[in-house]
C-alpha cells in the first residue's frame, strides 16, 4: 500500500512540472510575440508620417491601375459586344374577352381565336397584306373549271401527341363543320363543298360553282381524326378536347386554363401554352405564351402598369402615360373591315333612295373620324382602298349640308314649326343601334348633332355585343346600325350586299342594310366566279354604280388594331391584317428579350 501511494505521489509531481515548464514555454513565447510586434510594426507607425507622401503615391498608382484596368475591360465590351435581341423567355399578353374553347371550328372571341391560333394550323395561312401562303399545304392547284381544287399536303407534320398528320385530319375536319350537328360557326360556307381524299397526302375540293375567293376559306385550324373521329357529333361541341387538352399542329402546345380572381367582375382566364420543339417548320424563339384574359380595360391597364403582362390587345386608345414611357411600343394596322352606318332599306322613310342620300350628304364623315382622336383609314367604298376594284374616281358623296336640305325637301320631308322633318303628319324618326364601345358612342353622339341639323330625330340605343348579336344582326329590330364587317383582302362583297342574304330565313343575314337591286346582284354574282383580276374589276363596276346611287350605308372607315408592348418585339410583322388573330403570323420569328452579345 506504501508502494502504491509512493507511485501516484511520483506520477503527480512529475506532471505538476511539466504543467510549469508548459506554461513558461507558452509565456516566453507571448512576451517573444509582443516585443516583436511592438519592434517591427507598432514602432513603426511612427515613422509612416515621415514617409506618407510614399505611402499616397503607391496607394493612388494602385488605384489607378485598378481603375485603369476596369476601364479597358468595359472598353473593350462595348467594342467587342451589344445589346441585341436573343432568344427565350414568355411572352405574357392580356386581351378583353374571356376563354371558352380552343376549337378552331367553334372559335369566335377574341380569346379563343387567339389560342386557337397558336395551337393549331391550317392549309393556307393569312400573311399581313393579304397574301395567302401554304401551311400545312406545300402547295395547291385550281382546274380549268374553277371547281375542283387540288391540295398536296406536307408530310414531314406530326400531332402534338407524336401521330402522323394525313388527308383523313382534313376530310375529318371539313365534315365535322358541314354536319349541322356539329352547329359549327363555320358551316353554312361548307354544306355544298364535297371534301375527298385522293391518298395520305392529297386532297381534292369540289365546289358546286366557282367562287374566286374559296381559297380564303381553308385558313381555318384543322383537328386530329385518330383523337375526335369516335366523338359523336353532337358532343363535339362539349368534349373535354376544346378546352382541356386540345391537340393540333401550331408551332404552340396547350398546357393548362387557370380560372384567376374571385368574383366575377375580377375574375378572368389564364391559358398557358409552351413552344412546340417538333414543329414542322422553324420552332419559335419564345419558350412560351401566356393569355390573361380581362373583362374590362381598367383591369389590363392595372395588370399591365403591374408588370404582370406585358402586352396588351382590344384597347381602343392608350394613356398619355404609356405612350409617354419609353419603354413601351405601339403597333397600328388597318384590319381589312370596315365601319358603315347602315340604312336599313325596309324602314319608313329609309325605303327612299333621296332620303338616303340626304343622310349622306347630311353626315361629315370626316369631322366623325376626326372626334374619335386617333388616326384612322377613309373608306368611302363598299370596296376597301386595298381590294383591287377599289376606284377612286367613284367614291361616296362629300358633306354638303344644301344639297341635304333640298333632297328632303324634294322627298316631301318637310320641317314643321318646330324645325323637325314631316311627311303626312309623321316625323322622321330614326332607330339607331349600335354597339357600346367608345369609338362608337362618339360616332353615334356626332351623327346625332348633325342629323338634328336636317330636321331628323335620332334615338340611340347602345347595347353590349351579345346583345347586338342575338337582336339587331338577327332581326335587323332597326333604322340605322353602325357597325364594322369583315370584308378581307379578296372583294368580294357578296354576303353584305346580295338581296338574298337580308332573307330572314337565312342564318347569316349579314345584309344589314336589306339592300335589293336586280343590276347589283347580277354583277355580284359574276364578280365572285371569275379569277382574273381584271375580268372581276369589269364585272364589279355595274354593282359599284349602283351602290353609289342608291346610298344604302354610308362607309366611314377601317378600324385599327393597336397592339401595345412593354420591352423588346423583335420580328413581327406588321401591316393590313385581316383580324387581330393576324398578330400571330410570325410569331415563330419573335425575339422578346435582349442581353449582350458578340458583334
Amino acid at each position: 500500500m506504501d508502494d502504491v501511494k509512493q507511485t501516484y505521489r511520483r506520477f503527480r509531481m512529475r506532471a505538476r512540472r511539466k504543467v510549469r515548464k508548459q506554461t513558461r514555454h507558452v509565456t516566453d513565447i507571448t512576451l517573444q510575440a509582443d516585443d516583436s510586434l511592438d519592434r517591427h510594426l507598432f514602432k513603426r507607425f511612427g515613422r509612416l508620417y515621415g514617409v506618407r507622401r510614399f505611402v499616397a503615391a503607391w496607394t493612388l498608382l494602385v488605384l489607378f491601375i485598378g481603375l485603369g484596368a476596369l476601364w479597358q475591360v468595359r472598353g473593350l465590351n462595348a467594342f467587342y459586344l451589344k445589346s441585341a435581341p436573343v432568344p427565350g423567355g414568355v411572352y405574357r399578353e392580356g386581351l378583353i374577352g374571356h376563354f371558352t374553347t380552343a376549337n378552331p371550328i367553334f372559335a369566335v372571341g377574341s380569346a379563343d381565336v387567339s389560342v386557337a391560333r397558336l395551337v393549331f394550323s391550317g392549309l393556307l395561312k393569312l400573311a399581313p397584306g393579304g397574301e395567302l401562303v401554304p401551311d400545312l399545304a406545300s402547295g395547291y392547284s385550281v382546274d380549268d373549271t374553277g371547281l375542283v381544287y387540288t391540295m398536296s399536303l406536307r408530310r414531314d407534320v406530326t400531332w402534338h401527341d407524336g401521330e402522323p398528320f394525313t388527308a383523313a385530319d382534313v376530310v375529318f375536319t371539313y365534315s365535322a363543320i358541314k354536319n349541322p350537328e356539329v352547329k359549327s360557326s363555320l358551316q353554312s360556307g361548307w354544306s355544298n363543298v364535297t371534301v375527298k381524299a385522293v391518298d395520305d397526302y392529297t386532297v381534292t375540293f369540289t365546289l358546286p360553282n366557282a367562287l374566286s375567293a374559296f381559297e380564303y376559306s381553308l385558313t381555318n385550324g384543322l383537328l386530329p381524326e385518330h383523337i375526335l373521329g369516335a366523338v359523336a357529333p353532337a358532343d363535339l361541341r362539349s368534349s373535354t378536347f376544346n378546352s382541356v387538352d386540345p391537340v393540333g399542329t401550331g408551332p404552340f402546345t396547350y398546357k393548362l386554363v387557370e380560372v384567376l380572381g374571385d368574383g366575377i367582375t375580377d375574375r378572368h382566364e389564364k391559358i398557358t401554352l409552351e413552344r412546340n420543339n417538333n414543329y414542322y417548320q422553324k420552332p419559335a424563339n419564345i419558350e412560351g405564351v401566356s393569355i390573361r384574359t380581362y373583362r374590362d380595360e381598367e383591369s389590363m391597364l392595372e395588370a399591365f402598369d403591374e408588370k404582370e403582362i406585358s402586352a396588351m390587345v382590344g384597347l381602343q386608345t392608350i394613356s398619355d402615360a404609356e405612350l409617354q414611357d419609353g419603354t413601351v411600343q405601339t403597333f397600328n394596322s388597318p384590319l381589312s373591315s370596315q365601319v358603315m352606318i347602315f340604312l336599313n332599306n325596309s324602314s319608313t322613310g329609309l325605303d327612299d333612295a333621296k332620303v338616303r342620300r340626304a343622310l349622306l350628304l347630311g353626315t361629315d364623315t370626316k369631322t366623325l373620324r376626326q372626334s374619335i382622336g386617333y388616326q384612322l383609314l377613309e373608306s368611302d367604298s363598299p370596296f376597301l382602298r386595298s381590294h383591287f376594284t377599289y376606284d377612286d374616281k367613284k367614291v361616296q358623296a362629300t358633306f354638303d349640308s344644301n344639297a341635304a336640305n333640298k333632297l328632303l325637301d324634294e322627298a316631301g320631308w318637310t320641317r314643321g314649326p318646330d324645325g323637325k322633318r314631316q311627311k303626312e303628319g309623321k316625323e322622321l324618326h330614326l332607330r339607331l343601334v349600335s354597339q357600346s364601345l367608345t369609338e362608337y358612342a362618339t360616332i353615334v353622339q356626332g351623327l346625332q348633332d348633325q342629323w338634328s341639323k336636317l330636321g331628323i330625330g335620332v334615338d340611340a340605343i347602345l347595347q353590349p355585343e351579345e346583345d347586338v348579336q342575338s337582336g339587331a344582326i338577327a332581326n335587323h329590330s332597326y333604322d340605322v346600325f353602325l357597325y364594322g364587317i369583315a370584308l378581307g383582302p379578296d372583294p368580294d362583297v357578296f354576303a353584305y350586299w346580295h338581296s338574298t342574304q337580308a332573307d330572314p330565313r337565312i342564318k347569316t343575314r349579314l345584309n344589314f342594310s336589306e339592300y335589293k337591286n336586280p343590276k347589283a346582284d347580277t354583277a355580284l354574282e359574276a364578280g365572285r366566279t371569275r379569277r382574273d383580276e381584271e375580268l372581276r374589276k369589269i364585272k364589279y363596276e355595274p354593282f359599284l354604280d349602283t351602290w353609289l346611287a342608291d346610298t344604302p350605308a354610308i362607309a366611314l372607315y377601317q378600324p385599327r388594331f393597336l397592339f401595345v408592348v412593354r420591352g423588346t418585339l423583335e420580328g413581327y410583322a406588321s401591316g393590313e391584317l385581316n383580324s387581330p388573330a393576324d398578330r400571330f403570323y410570325s410569331i415563330t420569328d419573335w425575339l422578346i428579350r435582349r442581353d449582350r452579345t458578340i458583334k
